[in-house]
């Protein structure tokens, strides 16, 4: 890394100044706060800080615009106002860096509400040719590679991590009155599971054995419950081995809910609660943009996935229907699996109000219980949003016997190829055999929440730092 020759040299004058170039602790109040407070902060002494993102030089009069968390402040300095000390300084700060300011509010000619300082302090020094405060960062990938410049510059960047704050704010609130408690399982495991996904691997030294990076915290959720806690979520970083798409990144933050003695109407209604609270405290409305939709959030429908096929297919006969699944996935498959994969490639993308999908296929269905009317089918939804997978639950499978069946399906699939199904967690097992109370589970993908209400097309606008190719591919 070679840093700006002209910039260090400003550094080092600084420091002969006998000012540290990287300062020291500074208590200031918000920009925002300074603005929306001006008339009563008159006449009192105020200190500001910010990064310098403008500076204009009218001679004896300079304009210096420092940004913050909250906004953006003018600096109206008088050089005659200024102590001999920040006078010298002032010949060598420039756009990028962070000060401070010690002054009063005061308005401009044009009644720009400004600060006058008297003092000025370097709070940081920056080394780097600094961006064009009015064109910001314009090439997408840089954007994301550089991210901290992307939200330097782009306010509606960094309100997009800032709302998804929020959320989990909201949504720990909604549980904590429901009786939730927020626990924490482990990320590294022995045996991943609780989705059908590859898995990143590493080796454990200490104990000189592998492990995996979860895919979900699911199954040790369920390990609790045994345990005798009844209402319990977590907020989990998953990594899944897999693409990156639009909709999709290796790593990302799943929230599970299990209620203990509950069931899948359960989880409607806690997801529902969900969705409408979050859009009522953020906007006020149960209605909201996204992208060219406007989504209705106060309600939703209800179809199962094989009415949803036959009514899209035009077909009402098994036969038919599982050719129509063979050709989308050129391979043999049962009924479940025609459904499904019918499902995902037709219909899916057109389900734009809140949808709760149910009844979904026992062959993709390892941890769900059976209807047991039809026992093709388990008690799971999946809710769809504006073409997108938003949540996914279960009636949890919590007989240990059915259990040890559904994972010799899965064996059988991983022994034909299919290395996405689910490995046997012996461990888990034993835990079912000691009882796991009849169960309602969700699953809800927090990017594409964040995604949803925040209006943004791509996962990337709400994570911080995504992942990116290397440079060098």
């Amino acid at each position: 890394m070679k840093f700006d020759e002209d910039r260090l040299k400003k550094l080092e004058e600084i420091k002969k100044l006998g000012l540290d170039p990287f300062g020291h602790k500074f208590e200031a109040l918000d920009n925002s706060y300074i603005l929306n407070h001006f008339e009563e902060l008159k006449d009192k002494e105020i200190r500001a800080k910010g990064r310098i993102m403008s500076i204009r030089d009218h001679g004896e009069i300079i304009f210096i615009d420092i940004k913050d968390d909250t906004g953006t402040l003018q600096l109206y300095i008088h050089k005659n106002k200024l102590d001999e000390i920040s006078l010298k300084l002032l010949n060598l700060i420039e756009r990028g860096d962070i000060i401070g300011a010690i002054g009063k509010v005061e308005l401009t000619k044009r009644g720009t509400k400004s600060l006058s300082p008297t003092h000025i302090e370097i709070l940081s020094k920056c080394l780097l040719p600094f961006p064009s405060t009015w064109f910001g960062i314009q090439d997408i990938e840089t954007r994301y590679r550089k991210r901290y410049l992307d939200f330097i510059f782009n306010d509606e960047a960094k309100e997009k991590i800032k709302i998804a704050s929020k959320i989990v704010k909201i949504i720990r609130e909604i549980l904590d009155e429901e009786g939730y408690i927020e626990v924490v399982t482990p990320i590294l495991q022995e045996v991943y599971g609780g989705a059908n996904a590859l898995p990143f691997k590493t080796h454990y030294n200490a104990l000189d054995q592998d492990y995996f990076l979860r895919i979900s915290p699911e199954l040790y959720l369920k390990r609790l419950l045994v345990g005798g806690f009844e209402k319990i979520y977590e907020f989990a970083k998953n990594f899944r081995n897999e693409g990156i798409d639009t909709k999709h990144n290796p790593e990302f933050t799943g929230f599970e809910l299990y209620k203990a003695y509950g069931d899948l109407e359960d989880m409607k209604e806690i997801t529902k609660k969900i969705f409408q609270t979050v859009s009522k405290k953020l906007y006020n409305s149960y209605k909201i943009n996204y992208i060219d939709q406007q989504i209705d959030l106060s309600n939703f429908k209800e179809e199962t996935m094989e009415n949803l096929v036959k009514k899209y297919t035009g077909k009402d006969n098994e036969e038919e229907i599982i050719k129509e699944g063979e050709k989308i996935t050129n391979k043999k498959l049962s009924y479940g699996e025609a459904l499904n994969a019918i499902f995902e490639e037709k219909i899916e993308k057109t389900l734009i109000q809140p949808t709760f999908v149910t009844k979904y296929p026992v062959e993709i269905s390892p941890l769900t219980k059976v209807y047991p009317d039809d026992k093709r089918f388990v008690q799971r939804f999946e809710l769809y949003i504006a073409g997108m997978e938003f949540a996914n639950a279960y009636t949890e499978l919590n007989d240990p016997l059915e259990q040890i069946e559904r994972f010799k399906e899965e064996e059988k699939k991983r022994n034909k190829g299919e290395l996405e199904s689910m490995p046997n967690d012996e461990d888990f097992i034993e835990a079912l055999g000691y009882g796991m109370p009849p169960t309602g589970g969700l699953g809800i993908g927090m990017e594409r929440l964040f995604m949803l209400f925040t209006n943004s097309k791509s996962i990337r606008d709400v994570i911080a730092f995504p992942q990116l190719r290397s440079k060098n591919e």
